[in-house]
This record gives structure tokens, C-alpha cells and sequence, in this order.
């Protein structure tokens, strides 16, 4: 078995890998929420499912397409020269039209342009300055299940006032959409002929649908906040002075510092959505507590400045070059203390506090420290 210090020394650099990481993403997820990102990359993946990206959805506008929809299918009403956008038709309905949010979704002066491609990020524009544009952003719905999509689908679609809903309804209510309507339109009517004459299997086909789609906008999602992540992550990094190598070394060469950060780390923290700013006040606290256990951490004078005879210009104070010469050599272990930093920010908190949790019973199975 290892002993009590090379565990101290992994549990430090653990928790502070899970300390950064974890705060880099608590600071992201309030950056998506300021800029409305959910709920722009939503409303994207909604036209790339029903409007393939080629035209311009405007929300302003979407009761008038749900109504120009609903009368095409209802009394065979010749499509308009412009065709309605799927998105806003369904987003115009009275299921869809105010889920998630406080009115209706039409009041949202916000037009999503046309991308020409899929999973590109969203490209929302309103009238005026762009904070405008974020806090209606941030207005717009966040998640819409998969029931309510359907039924606003079966209602888009089946505008039957005696409430007489068959699959034979469904077919012929949905070839009377316009062709330009793509792949809306060529969707359903697979959708509809692979269901027979079941409403019920129908409804769940779309359900379906819908659901695979936005689990590939989930990823498109992801894999733009993990890039925003590791911006913050670098910012805090260079700002707090997070070296791995400066904080490697410390854990190493003293004993006490190591243990005392390790108790700290037993703690444990781990970080959800819904509790922001509960866990930035819980991370704050367990890193001081680190900091005050004597783990390097910020840019205080380095201790071979702190001698009465010690001659340092501000870069040598701050560790970044060295009075006794070799600063270039110096400057690159700085660079590559941060350097791991960033990266260990990639595998993600509920990574490294997992390793930390399992570190920790290591830990307490093996003899009592002196």
C-alpha cells in the first residue's frame, strides 16, 4: 500500500484539480444563463429538426404561422408565397406558445437566421443593442419535453373541433402542409405511415423523434460550454496563480501542509446546476481553508523573498522569474504548472471528486499517521 504521504500528496492535487474544475463550471453555467444560451441552442435545434436551418424563424410572427397552418389543413387554404416556418408554427400554438416562460413566446422580438448548416451555434438577432438581444435570450424557454412537442404536433396537425383525432385524419392533414415545408412535412408522413392506424404509436414516434434529435443538440450544447469552460478555467488559473507544480511541490516537501489539506479534501464538494451559488460560497470556503493549511495559491510574495537579505523585483516575488538566475527556465515551469491546470479542468468536476472520494477510503484503511 502507498504511504500516508504519496496519498496526501494525491488527495491535495485531486481536490485541487476538482476545486478548479468545478468552479470553472459554476462560473460557465452563470455565463450560459446571462447570454440565454439554453434556450438559444433550443430554438436552434427545433428549426435544424423541423426547418433544416434554411429559413429564418421569427418569433414575433409565430401565432400568425400557427394560424396560417391551421387554416391550410383545416379548409385546404392555398399556401402563402412565403411558406410559415414549422418552428414558429408550433411555437405559435397554445401548448408550446407560453411553456416555460411568462406570456407568450410571440412577444419575443428575436429572429433566428438561417445557418445554411447544422450545429453551428445559434444566430439570434433582435432590434437594438445587444444586451436586448441576452435578456430576451434568457427569456425564452429552457427545456421542452418530448409529450408536450407531440401533443403541439398533434395539434398543429389535427385541427379537428369534435375532437375526433384518427390516423386517417392525421395522413390527410398532414399532406396538405406545403412541400416547402421540409423535412417537417416528409417527417411525419413517415412518422404516420410507419405508425398504421395507431394515434397512440403515432404520438410516440414523435415523441421519439424529437428526443433522439435533442440529445445531438445536447451534445452541440455541451461541446460549446466545455470550450467555454476551459477559457474560464485558464482566466482563473493564471488569476488565483493555480500551479500545479508549485502546489505539487509543497504537498511533497511538507508533511503537515499535505495532511492538513487533505483534511480539508476529506469533505468532499460537489457541485449541481440548480444550487449556483450555494456551491460558489462552499468552494470559496474549503479553498481558503486550503489556503490557510499553507497551500500556494495566489500571487503573494514567494518564500525565498521573504529573507531580510533577499533581493527581488516583482516578477521574482510572484515566483514567475528567479533571483538567483535561470528565469527563463523558471518562467517555463510556470507556464507548465498552468498548463496542467487547464487540462486537468477537461475530465470535469464529478471526475475528479469521484477519484478524490476513493482516495479518501484509501486513505482511512491504511495505519494511523504519526
Amino acid at each position: 500500500m502507498p504511504s500516508s504521504g504519496i496519498i496526501d500528496l494525491a488527495i491535495g492535487l485531486t481536490f485541487v484539480f476538482g476545486v478548479t474544475a468545478a468552479v470553472s463550471s459554476v462560473v460557465t453555467e452563470l455565463i450560459a444563463r446571462f447570454l440565454g444560451l439554453r434556450g438559444a441552442y433550443l430554438l436552434t435545434g427545433l428549426r435544424e429538426l423541423l426547418d433544416s436551418g434554411e429559413a429564418s424563424t421569427d418569433l414575433a410572427e409565430a401565432k400568425t404561422a400557427y394560424d396560417t397552418v391551421q387554416n391550410m389543413v383545416r379548409g385546404g387554404a392555398p399556401p402563402p408565397a412565403q411558406p410559415p416556418s414549422a418552428t414558429g408554427a408550433l411555437l405559435g400554438g397554445p401548448i408550446l406558445g407560453n411553456q416555460g416562460i411568462s406570456g407568450q413566446i410571440s412577444s419575443r422580438n428575436l429572429t433566428l437566421a438561417s445557418t445554411g448548416q447544422t450545429r453551428r451555434l445559434p444566430k439570434l438577432t433582435a432590434p437594438g443593442w445587444a444586451g436586448s438581444r441576452w435578456r430576451q435570450c434568457r427569456s425564452l424557454p429552457s427545456y421542452i419535453s418530448a409529450t408536450s412537442f407531440a401533443d403541439a404536433v398533434i395539434d398543429l396537425v389535427v385541427p379537428d373541433a369534435a375532437g375526433q383525432t384518427t390516423m386517417t385524419t392525421i395522413q390527410q392533414n398532414v399532406d396538405a402542409l406545403p412541400d416547402s415545408m421540409s423535412p417537417f412535412k416528409p417527417s411525419l408522413q413517415a412518422l404516420a405511415k410507419g405508425a398504421g392506424e395507431d394515434v397512440g404509436r403515432f404520438r410516440t414516434a414523435v415523441e421519439h423523434w424529437y428526443d433522439d434529435h435533442m440529445d445531438r443538440v445536447s451534445g452541440w450544447y455541451k461541446r460549446h460550454v466545455a470550450k467555454v469552460t476551459l477559457v474560464v478555467g485558464a482566466v482563473l488559473v493564471v488569476l488565483l496563480n493555480i500551479n500545479a507544480l508549485t502546489i505539487g511541490r509543497t504537498l511533497y516537501t511538507e508533511s503537515g501542509v499535505s495532511t492538513a489539506v487533505a483534511t480539508v479534501a476529506a469533505k468532499g464538494t460537489n457541485c449541481s446546476a440548480s444550487q449556483t451559488q450555494a456551491c460558489l460560497e462552499n468552494l470559496q470556503a474549503q479553498l481558503s481553508g486550503a489556503v490557510t493549511a499553507g497551500l500556494p495559491i495566489g500571487w503573494g510574495a514567494v518564500r525565498d523573498c521573504t529573507e531580510s537579505a533577499a533581493r527581488c523585483n516583482w516578477l521574482d516575488q510572484r515566483g514567475i522569474f528567479s533571483r538567483h538566475g535561470d528565469s527563463g527556465w523558471q518562467f517555463l515551469l510556470v507556464l507548465i504548472g498552468f498548463l496542467i491546470m487547464v487540462v486537468a479542468i477537461v475530465p470535469g468536476a464529478r471526475f475528479w471528486f469521484g477519484l478524490l472520494s476513493k482516495l479518501g477510503s484509501l486513505r482511512a484503511t491504511g495505519p494511523k499517521p504519526t
